[in-house]
Order: structure tokens, then sequence, then C-alpha cells
């Protein structure tokens, strides 16, 4: 399980929610640093340079080589697509926190792993309410916001909005205290952030296409 519990960990969790093509994953990928850090990833359409696993068995493996290393890796796990995949996934990464050190936790759709709007799934929300002390630093994306858990939303800091439809513009212009006009006119890699330890005022970004995989 998790070790080494240090409650001076700031909470830098983050979600990053727009339309499909938006650039939540560009957002998401320049986000993670370069290079000796601990990367762990939910990536079913490998959207992230990583080594990717299809078999738990090896990618468990993986971890624990990666975390006696003592050095920096990526290791992704894509290899099923279903909830009970996505706690296996959780556990994993529970296993491997370590408060001396952090770790980017980064799931791809989140949507696509949680049962409702209501509560996280079991490991799911371990992760999420416990992880921050443990040096957890979660990276999630999603298109469909309407269909995540409260969980990543109440235990995430910092919101990164892409653009949107429908209900969503008016929802997120609400969320970050704009005109609903700001939404609506984001192009793509565009993004109205809100990061309160920063600042209490959303602020706009436009980043430049990378190649992230």
């Amino acid at each position: 399980m998790a070790v080494n519990p240090d409650t001076s960990h700031a909470n830098r969790n983050a979600l990053y929610i727009a339309r499909s093509g938006g650039g939540k994953s560009q957002a998401l990928g320049q986000s993670l640093p370069a290079s000796k850090a601990r990367v762990l990833l939910w990536d079913i359409s490998h959207d992230h340079r990583a080594t990717h696993f299809d078999d738990k068995r090896l990618y468990a493996k993986a971890v624990a080589a990666g975390l006696r290393s003592n050095k920096g890796f990526r290791l992704a796990y894509s290899g099923g697509v279903s909830l009970e995949d996505f706690e296996w996934w959780c556990q994993v990464v529970w296993a491997a926190l370590d408060g001396n050190y952090d770790t980017h936790v980064v799931t791809e759709e989140l949507s696509q792993v949680c049962a409702g709007s209501g509560k996280a799934s079991n490991h799911a929300a371990i992760l999420m309410n416990q992880g921050r002390k443990y040096g957890l630093i979660f990276h999630g994306t999603t298109q469909k916001p309407q269909e995540i858990a409260k969980t990543f939303y109440d235990q995430c800091e910092i919101l990164h909005i892409g653009q949107q439809r429908g209900d969503n513009v008016r929802k997120f212009a609400k969320v970050l205290g704009l005109p609903e006009s700001d939404i609506a006119d984001l192009k793509k890699l565009e993004f109205w952030s809100l990061d309160e330890a920063r600042s209490e005022n959303p602020f706009k970004t436009q980043i430049k296409y990378k190649k992230i995989n």
C-alpha cells in the first residue's frame, strides 16, 4: 500500500475538460514533467508517450521494477476498458505511491471508468481521497463531464476548460464566473483555467500542438 504520508503536499490534481478534438490530451501531456518523473497512466488509446502494457501481470511487474530503480518512469496500462480493469489499476497505483516522491497519475477519458455521477468506484475513491498526502498528482480528461463521478471534481483543485457544446457552455461559465460567450468562443487548444492556489480568477491560455506520444 501507499507509504510515507506527508500532509504538507499541496493539492495539484487537475481535470482537463473539452469536447473531442479540443486539445485536452495535448494540455495534459504538456503539463507532465519531461523526464525523471514517476508517471503511471491509464491510456487505452495510446495518447501519451510511455511504455504500454496490455498484460496486467507484466504491468505490475514493470511498476515494481520502476520503483526499485529509484529513477523516473512512464508506464501505461492499455489492456482493458472495464470498470473492474480500472479498479485493478487504481490498486496498483495506490501500492506505488510514496509520500517522499511525486507520482503523476494520468487517466484518459474518465467517463469510461465511472459508473455514474455520484461517488467514484471504491479503489478510485481511495486513490483520490487519500492520495495527495502520498505524493499523488492526478491528471484526468473527459469530453463528457456530466458522466464523471463527483469525487473527481471534489478532489481536483485545478480545472482546464476547453471547447464545449450545449449545456456544458452554461455549466462551465457558471463554474468559472465568466460570460457564456467566453466559453462558447474557445478555439481548439484554447483553455480557461482555474487554479485557486495561484489566483481566485480564471486565466486563459493558448497552447501549441506538440507530439506527446
